[in-house]
């Protein structure tokens, strides 16, 4: 078995502190985007240049015997360095001997090769967590996936805990750039005087603590995706820098006197939805349209409540493996049906989290929502008709007795929903939503 991936970029070996996922490592991917099987079963492969080697790689910067990688009884994968001329490394780290994870790179030489788990260990990723039917919501999960096929960069818009930073790896894991580092940054997270050192890097000595030099998150995210999530908490002194390294795509370390090229894709995220895409915004204007090439606008959850019932079902099955399975109550289902939910799908996830520690096998409005008690009335509502409910009707009810209120009228509230008029309707007379018609009677000849 061969790899022929030499490549010479100076930031293959950066480290993909969000790659890892559990499961065992059961392939290589080459740069190439072939892929070569890692037996299962405990036993040895010697890596190398030497044609003697069990993977013999096309690389002049590799040794003859240049490491060696171990199955272990228990899966795990162990690379040992054979005392290469330049040596070993796992996501950046040199290395003497260390397990490989899922997602991991492993740098031999000028060659890299990503660590591959079976398809049923990686999960669903990012698209497969994005639950939801709301037709304005999928519609901006399908123009991420398209945006994904090409380089041009995206600015997702949406409030706190709408999921903007699933749907920033929705974006990495469609693309091209799959393979390479998803390297995400909270710009409103990071001290105000290291957030230029901690984007472009420094040199050793160039400020207070610079005790070594350091590469910044551009240089970490070369050949992949960039998240700059909370853009709009960026210093205004710091965004023309930042302006520029998208414009030149070359960096500068700080206290640095050359530049270096850096290949990256740029996503990022703001909640600050005030005066957006004008002078007033705390957003730059010429920043603004450069991030803004797409724009996505994430609803938030109030918007489509309809949805609830999947997301909190799907968030139960996560829980189900370590706490049992949970069945959500009438009244429990009406309690997350009638919450304005500001902290949206996050608050929601904290809630059923909650509930579920709290909780028994049946999960009650105060497991919850704590602030209840056990003062929330289990008595349902009287509905109109007297055929009990689904949970997902009953939810979908309350979304549509909203809209209609919001609304005024029965067209509006449908179109909002994303539901036919002729079905809305339809429903909301049986819910006793609004009042029936009364029988026309016949018109009398004269």
């Amino acid at each position: 078995m061969s790899f022929g991936d030499s490549h010479t970029r100076e930031t293959e070996d950066a480290p993909l502190p969000d790659g890892r996922r559990k499961g065992i490592v059961i392939g290589l991917r080459a740069r190439t985007g072939e892929e070569y099987a890692l037996s299962e079963q405990p036993r040895r492969w010697v890596v190398g240049s030497s044609a003697n080697c069990d993977l013999v790689l096309d690389d002049p910067c590799v040794s003859s015997m240049h490491c060696v990688l171990e199955r272990r009884a228990s899966g795990s994968l162990i690379v040992r360095d054979k005392k290469s001329r330049n040596g070993t490394l796992i996501d950046g780290n040199v290395i003497e001997a260390a397990e490989l994870q899922v997602g991991s790179r492993l740098a031999i030489g000028r060659t890299t090769l990503v660590a591959l788990a079976a398809p049923d260990a990686c999960g669903p990723g990012a698209l497969g967590a994005l639950r939801g039917r709301d037709p304005a919501f999928r519609a901006t999960v399908d123009q991420a996936v398209k945006a994904a096929q090409t380089d041009c960069n995206v600015l997702i818009i949406g409030e706190t805990g709408t999921g903007k930073d699933l749907l920033a790896r929705v974006i990495h894991e469609s693309s091209r750039r799959s393979t390479d580092a998803f390297v995400a940054v909270n710009c409103g997270g990071i001290p105000r005087e290291l957030i230029g050192s901690e984007l472009f890097g420094h040199e050793k000595g160039a400020f207070t603590g610079a005790h070594s030099e350091r590469d910044g998150y551009f240089v970490e995210a070369h050949g992949g995706t960039l998240f700059l999530d909370e853009i709009g908490e960026l210093p205004l002194e710091l965004q023309p820098h930042l302006l520029r390294a998208l414009e030149a795509r070359r960096v500068r370390r700080i206290g640095g006197t050359s530049e270096r090229v850096v290949d990256v894709r740029i996503v990022a995220a703001t909640n600050r939805l005030e005066h957006l895409g004008t002078e007033a915004s705390k957003l730059r204007l010429d920043l603004y349209h450069r991030l803004a090439t797409v724009v996505l606008v994430l609803p938030p959850l109030r918007e489509r409540m309809g949805d609830i019932v999947e997301l909190v079902q799907g968030m139960l099955a996560e829980l189900t493996p370590e706490h049992g399975e949970k069945t959500v109550s009438d009244a429990a289902w009406k309690a997350l049906a009638d919450s304005s939910w500001p902290g949206n799908v996050r608050e929601l996830r904290h809630s059923v989290v909650r509930a579920v520690a709290l909780g028994g096998e049946e999960l009650e409005p105060e497991h919850f929502f704590p602030e209840l008690r056990l003062a929330w009335p289990r008595a349902l509502e009287d509905i109109p008709d007297s055929e009990p409910l689904e949970p997902y009707e009953r939810v979908l009810r309350g979304a549509m007795e909203r809209a209609i209120a919001a609304h005024g009228t029965i067209r509006a509230a449908a179109n909002h929903l994303g539901m036919p008029k002729s079905t809305f309707a339809d429903r909301a007379q049986k819910w006793g939503l609004v009042p029936r018609e009364r029988p026309r009677l016949p018109l009398r000849k004269p």
